[in-house]
């Protein structure tokens, strides 16, 4: 008897669009960066009314071309708000941005609406699945660093930035690279504030600066546009978080509430839009990661040489981007003892990582101390009594956690106005986390107190999910995997820890120096979520 197969129904354009999206994310992340570039040069005062009504008609026409060729409804209804809803969304746009620049803050509300929009169209026709949920995640958490970004400028929510006209500061730094090309400084860079840094991150602006200017853009606009830099970096790691939770097998609502993290938590928010080199270095750790994750499934020299160039590239932005060293170092140990009886194929690949990575990584550390004798580890003390922690006791340093600390939830500087300098490092993480250095207005407590908790308990959670997930079999990821990320969070922490003591000052205390950790809670997060909501995972 001959049984006919079933023929599968062919693929809605929308499904296409979907399945083009998720995979090339990195692409698709790059293009809403590159296209939202224009509008306004990353700065709130450059968006004319010009510039408004291109952006509403490209809306319009994009939601009405996404109805006549996406189809993505059945419903005549559904299609028509799918339409008009642009319309309405951009009046209420346009209006933020002309009545006050502090609407900057919640511009991207539009973009969160039409989202919601379509995501319901979708849901209504049983095809909103869970990688299409994260897809349209990535790309409102791409429009709230934009809107971040317009709202603060070089002047604001910045971290030794000094000025682009001074001789001090990460700003002065990349318009060293911007003056003078590739030529090397003649100078010992510790007679100029930041300049010890490795060049990666500043290089990489001033080039941007170079591209700008030459196509027309007045300098000081240049300045504030090449805010697209660190801002692409942050919104790639939500693809990159999106990558690695896939390779662990994340998925359903725990991939959901970990992306969630990822796209909208303020760290990452904050962070986009800052002109130093904590986003670059934090966005190649977390690439390396990936690929380390990459390479324990395919262990070839193709897969280990991506993890050489991110970790190479890393230490060439930040030099504390080989904490995730230790972690890939042990995986590699792990895969090689598996394959002890052919060893030469992996001596040739750890050999080749290390041509590659060990140049790229210590080059500048090596020139500087050959040339200056300054310290490989080098950092400048600050030595600024009003921040200085040196007299408070180490024992309350590390277990007091009063709750009187939260009666400030920003991070604590008596030079701003605080009865106290912040001195217990988790607390710091937790409010730097969620406000950066931000310190004003004080006015703002009890609702700033309630996003600080929230974080505290949120963080609890997490650590707790993450430590259930080790001891668990079945929860997570298989056992190499777990020791990989265990590995990664506790040498971040400790070396966080050991930074906060060697250099006892408020301003040490910063989740800038954590940044990958929130991933890995993040993911741990989202696997107890799957292991408490679906039976079927227990």
């Amino acid at each position: 008897m001959n049984k006919t197969k079933k023929k599968k129904a062919p693929k809605r354009p929308i499904d296409r669009l979907f399945d083009a999206l998720i995979a090339h994310p990195f692409l698709f992340v790059a293009t809403v960066c590159a296209l939202l570039l224009p509008f306004g040069m990353a700065q709130l005062q450059q968006i004319t009314p010009a510039g408004i009504v291109t952006e509403s008609v490209i809306w319009i026409l994009a939601a009405l071309a996404l109805v006549v060729f996406g189809k993505p409804s059945q419903d005549v209804k559904i299609n028509l708000l799918l339409i008009f809803s642009p319309v309405v969304l951009s009046v209420l746009f346009s209006v933020m941005v002309n009545e006050n620049t502090a609407h900057g803050k919640v511009m991207f509300v539009p973009v969160l609406v039409g989202l919601v929009i379509l995501g319901l169209a979708l849901h209504r026709e049983n095809a909103l699945n869970t990688d299409r949920v994260v897809l349209l995640m990535i790309l409102l958490g791409v429009v709230v660093r934009y809107c971040y970004v317009l709202r603060y400028s070089s002047t604001e929510m910045q971290h030794d930035a000094g000025s682009f006209a001074s001789t001090a500061g990460h700003e002065s730094y990349i318009m060293y690279w911007y003056n003078n090309g590739l030529k090397m400084p003649d100078f010992n860079v510790t007679t100029r504030w930041q300049y010890y840094h490795p060049p990666l991150h500043h290089m990489l602006m001033a080039a941007l600066l170079h591209i700008f200017t030459s196509f027309g853009v007045e300098l000081k606009e240049a300045q504030e546009a090449i805010q697209i830099l660190p801002m692409l970096y942050s919104s790639l790691t939500m693809v990159v978080c999106y990558r690695i939770f896939k390779l662990v097998k994340l998925e359903g609502k725990g991939l959901i509430v970990a992306m969630s993290i990822a796209c909208f938590y303020p760290t990452f928010i904050i962070w986009s839009g800052a002109y130093n080199n904590d986003m670059l270095a934090s966005f190649l750790s977390l690439l390396a990661i990936l690929w380390t994750l990459k390479w324990v499934q395919h262990p070839t020299l193709l897969y280990i040489l991506p993890i050489a160039l991110s970790v190479g590239f890393g230490m060439m932005a930040k030099l504390s981007a080989w904490m995730v060293a230790p972690a890939i170092a042990i995986v590699f140990l792990w895969v090689f003892i598996q394959n002890i009886k052919k060893p030469l194929p992996f001596i040739g690949q750890f050999a080749a990582f290390g041509a590659v990575c060990a140049p790229l990584g210590l080059w500048w550390g090596i020139r500087n101390f050959v040339t200056f004798h300054i310290p490989f580890t080098y950092v400048p003390d600050p030595h600024m009594q009003q921040m200085s922690l040196k007299a408070i006791p180490t024992a309350k340093r590390l277990f007091d956690f009063g709750a009187s600390q939260f009666n400030y939830p920003f991070e604590a500087f008596t030079m701003y106005g605080a009865p106290y300098n912040e001195y217990n490092p988790l607390i710091a993480l937790l409010k730097t986390s969620i406000f950066d250095e931000y310190h004003k207005p004080w006015d703002f407590n009890e609702m700033a107190t309630v996003f600080v908790i929230a974080a505290a308990v949120l963080a609890v959670i997490s650590v707790v999910c993450l430590v259930w997930m080790l001891c668990q079999k079945k929860m997570g990821p298989d056992f190499r995997t777990k020791v990989f990320f265990t590995v990664v969070f506790l040498t971040t922490l400790i070396s966080y820890y050991g930074f906060c003591f060697r250099y006892p000052y408020v301003c040490s205390e910063n989740i800038r120096f954590c940044i990958p950790i929130i991933p890995i809670l993040a993911m741990a997060l989202g696997f107890g979520v799957n292991r408490f909501t679906e039976p079927s995972r227990k």
